[in-house]
């Protein structure tokens, strides 16, 4: 349907057309309430009349219109005509309402052909006026500086979508603007996932836009020359098929024609597939950094492909850089008067000489100014104060020359996030994309911070950028940098030491534990001076320090029965062990890495260091330079406590401990609670408790308790037998815990179904947590095995369902599939979601999102209504299965958190290892 000029939808005013495609017809109209034009993209009739489909794309539009940024074509809103009374008006109409861009697209400025472009670039002018005949001389065409600009902003875009877990799925030419000013737009984020049926199936008649499909795997959505060979595939997709679209843009501007071309969309879709792009075609002044960039983009093995948009933003902005740098250099050189011949100063005995001479004295003069001074350093405290809102969420880092700190903290009730704070600056910066980060580390020459988030390990460049993300590392234990420029990191708590290489590649496992060897090896730190590596063990009896090295992967104990120690550096390869002492403070010890020999930390040297409630690990950190970053305070404390719906809160037991995890009684009349290492029953008509688990006296650790479903057995994760393995164990402590499931790598329980079907899940150093079942009869079954995390999984009340989280989006979501067998999906957050938990009557769904507890009502037919915000989440843990449900559905069990305890601050030594030498000597020279 075309609408005519002075149409209304809405408040908008139809005044001509802009153009049509797959997705619906675009008009240019005028917002009769703000007086500013707008573009109107009026969906398809047959599209608008599927109130299903219209549902789903309503709430992709509201993720789509959170976008904000300066190179994305924002979404105003999503506009209905629906009075048939009006003159000009329409009945039943939606269309979205976007940002009018004025400009051509970027299909348009590219010059098709060989031979109409200068070398270096394909870009060509401003269409011509509609009189000037196709094919006409152009004028002058823009220089390759101008088409990396452009593809620069295209990179921006996209990394800040990415960010927010959207990808846009048919990135492409037509979908490109530049504006006569030269700033780029990228239109129509997403929308071939929000406006693509939920059903499979292929329909070409729109080529060459091809919305053929859905939102999971097997579904086809794009334009056939920029699509992914996993898209081409009918394969899920993530941000990576965006980088090989990005890829075949930069490629067309570079040489004026597609990557991949064909007589039909079959030929193109093939050509995708299966030929190689013709790199000859690239202009000879074309960079050899841009040239590498284009290969890793359009890579066909995703897996090898570029992994984060990031990466091409930081590559083309240096090449652009050093572009300027020469032009500059370049101008001057013009300037500067005409050289006559002199001969090379090899050819000069004098200068010669002289320049001998001066080399000598630099070394001199750089001798005396490095070499250790015999008069001490004035040690100098002050403390880093963090915003009102926020609060630290893990041990600080410090970059090896002493410059910055790096610190995790949660703002308000968000996801933690990684902030650089330079010495040298009054205010902290965050790390875009670094949303729940833990356990950051700096690389040796101190250019680059490394943590963990989102189920990866991940790095970043402290100058700024995206994160780049180089290995799955599910529930991480520590990491450090060498020297040697490889990262040994703890993917899972009991899979030891491994290595990877910090550009990227294949992790590989250095240390296996076991038996001996302890369960555990956690927390690295790299020791400066040696190819050595400070590591914990934990393990019965085996609980220590040790040290690894490098070159024949056999460790020395160096601290027993130290949990957590730190490595402050000296100089050379010595320095000194640090120890958490809970009754003392921070205790110390001299260590030389190159000779390390067994030790003991027995000498004060700090008495405030804050240390986690779940183990002893100190946050501190200590560079080369020797300035110390510590957290002040003590560990938080926690209580079980009832939380009605409208948040009032009543204490459920007057222990404080520092629990993880809780779990109701099917009667409700029990508590099963985490506490630091060891489960404890509680009981609330009789206000006593019972240890049941006695795992922590030996080293080891228990998670995810549960109950079997007539209250009479408990269920466990637990670490003491190498790999978390599933036990179980009497709720009445009658008996001892055995062994209910063992299997290679690690188990947690979370659910089980009215038939006695467990449902846990599965953890793996190298790639992301997968579902599975249990039978009675002891059946093992996979239940959802993807490339994301899919973890907090739980039976609903009557089996027939299972909510979980999982990261595929980006971020973590509720979603619900039936069981068994493959049915009905649901997503039920898009604003993010963790940690679901069924009423148990199995008529509202719970789940946290942002600052809240949020409620969502279950329909017959398996389908959910809209979530309503309970109470703030705030004060309280949230951390897997922390939180249950009472059997009347009007409270919650919950762990509420000691507020006046969490550090809100750090504290900064500069010159420590001076005051440290005073101390506890190393017998150094």
């Amino acid at each position: 349907m075309t609408l005519a000029a002075e149409t209304k939808i809405g408040p908008y005013e139809i005044v001509a057309p802009l153009g049509a495609g797959g997705m619906g017809e675009v008009y240019r109209a005028r917002d009769t309430k703000l007086g500013r034009e707008v573009a109107l993209k009026v969906l398809p009739a047959a599209f608008a009349s599927d109130a299903d489909r219209m549902a789903r794309f309503e709430r992709e539009a509201q993720v789509l219109a959170s976008l904000n940024h300066p190179n994305i074509a924002a979404i105003y809103g999503l506009e209905e005509s629906g009075d048939p009374s009006t003159s000009h008006g329409t009945f039943g109409v939606r269309a979205l309402v976007m940002e009018l861009v004025e400009g051509p697209t970027l299909a348009e400025r590219i010059v098709v052909g060989a031979g109409k472009g200068t070398p270096g670039s394909a870009l060509g002018a401003p269409p011509l006026d509609k009189g000037t005949p196709r094919g006409a001389p152009t004028g002058s065409l823009i220089q390759l500086d101008e088409t990396l600009q452009i593809a620069k902003q295209i990179a921006e875009a996209l990394e800040a979508a990415h960010e927010r877990g959207i990808i846009h799925r048919d990135l492409k030419p037509a979908n490109v603007k530049v504006t006569h000013d030269g700033v780029v737009k990228v239109l129509d984020f997403g929308l071939a996932k929000a406006l693509a049926p939920e059903d499979s199936g292929t329909n070409i008649s729109n080529s060459p836009t091809i919305s053929i499909a859905a939102t999971q795997a097997g579904m086809i959505l794009g334009t056939a020359a920029y699509m992914s060979p996993e898209q081409a595939k009918g394969k899920s997709v993530d941000r990576r098929t965006d980088i090989w679209a990005f890829g075949c843009v930069l490629y067309e501007m570079l040489t004026g024609k597609q990557v991949f071309e064909g007589e039909t969309v079959s030929d193109v879709l093939a050509a995708v597939i299966m030929k190689d792009p013709d790199w000859t075609a690239l202009p000879a002044s074309t960079p050899v950094s841009i040239r590498k960039l284009l290969r890793r983009c359009l890579d066909k093995d995703p897996k090898h492909r570029l992994r984060d948009i990031g990466e091409t933003r930081i590559e083309i902005g240096e090449v652009i850089a050093a572009s300027v740098g020469s032009s500059a250099a370049a101008a001057l050189s013009d300037l500067a008067p005409q050289a006559t011949y002199t001969p090379p100063f090899w050819r000069q005995p004098i200068v010669a000489l002289l320049a001998l001479l001066l080399i000598a004295t630099s070394a001199v003069t750089l001798f005396l100014w490095t070499r250790p001074s015999s008069r001490p350093r004035t040690v100098l405290r002050l403390v880093i104060p963090l915003p009102l809102n926020q609060e630290l969420t893990d041990p600080p880092a410090i970059s090896p020359d002493g410059q910055i700190v790096a610190y995790t903290a949660r703002e308000g009730v968000g996801e933690p996030q990684l902030y650089l704070r330079d010495l040298n600056s009054f205010e902290a910066r965050a790390v875009i994309g670094s949303s729940g980060a833990l356990q950051p580390f700096f690389s040796p020459d101190s250019r680059w911070v490394a943590f963990f988030a989102q189920g990866q390990l991940q790095k970043a460049a402290v100058e700024g950028g995206s994160p780049v993300k180089l290995a799955q590392a599910s529930f991480p234990f520590g990491g450090t940098w060498n020297e040697d420029d490889s990262i040994i990191y703890v993917p899972e708590e009991v899979s030891g030491l491994w290595r990877i290489p910090a550009r990227g590649g294949k992790p590989e496992p250095i240390t296996k534990p076991g038996g001996a060897s302890g369960f555990a090896h956690v927390w690295p730190q790299s020791l400066p001076g040696s190819r050595s590596v400070l590591f914990t063990i934990w393990g019965k009896g085996v609980i220590g320090s040790a040290v690894l090295s490098l070159d024949t992967l056999k460790w020395q104990p160096v601290l027993a029965g130290a949990r957590e120690t730190v490595f402050a550096p000296s100089s050379g390869s010595s320095g000194w062990l640090l120890a958490s002492d809970p009754t003392a403070g921070l205790k110390a010890a001299p260590l030389d890495a190159a000779h390390p020999a067994s030790t003991a930390a027995d000498i004060p040297v700090l008495t405030d260091v804050y240390y986690g409630a779940e183990s002893l690990q100190p946050w501190l950190a200590v560079s080369r330079t020797g300035t110390a970053v510590y957290a002040p305070g003590n560990p938080a404390k926690r209580s079980l406590v009832w939380v009605d719906r409208a948040g009032n809160i009543e204490a459920a037991s007057p222990e404080h401990c520092p629990y993880w995890q809780a779990a109701l009684s099917p009667d409700g009349s029990k508590a099963l609670a985490m506490c630091a290492a060891d489960l404890w029953v509680y009981d609330f008509s009789t206000g006593s408790r019972r240890r049941l688990t006695f795992n922590g006296d030996n080293g080891a650790i228990v998670s995810s308790p549960m109950w079997s479903r007539d209250g009479k057995r408990i269920f466990f994760s637990s670490n003491e037998g190498g790999d978390i393995d599933i036990y179980c164990q009497p709720a009445d402590g009658s008996g001892p815990a055995e062994v209910f499931l063992k299997r290679p790598n690690d188990q947690y329980p979370t659910s089980m179904a009215p038939d006695g079907t467990l449902l846990f899940g599965e953890g793996y150093p190298t790639r992301a947590e997968a579902l599975f079942t249990m039978s009675p009869d002891g059946q093992v079954s996979p239940l959802l095995v993807t490339p994301f995390s899919n973890v907090n999984a739980l039976f609903s009340p009557d089996g027939h369902w299972v909510a979980y989280q999982s990261d595929e989006s980006g971020r973590f979501e509720i979603y619900v599939e039936a069981y068994p067998g493959a049915g009905k999906r649901s997503a039920v957050s898009t604003e993010g979601g963790i940690t679901p938990a069924w009423s148990q009557d199995g008529k509202e769904l719970f789940y946290v999102a942002g600052d809240a507890v949020v409620a969502v009502p279950v329909r017959p037919d398996g389908s959910f209504g809209a979530g309503r915000k309970l109470f703030d989440r705030s004060s309280f843990f949230f951390l897997w299965h922390s939180y249950d449900t009472s059997p009347d559905g009007k409270r919650f069990l919950m762990i509420h958190r000691d507020t006046g305890s969490v550090p809100r601050q750090l504290n900064v030594i500069l010159n420590w290892s001076d005051e440290l030498k005073r101390l506890v000597p190393t017998g150094e020279k």
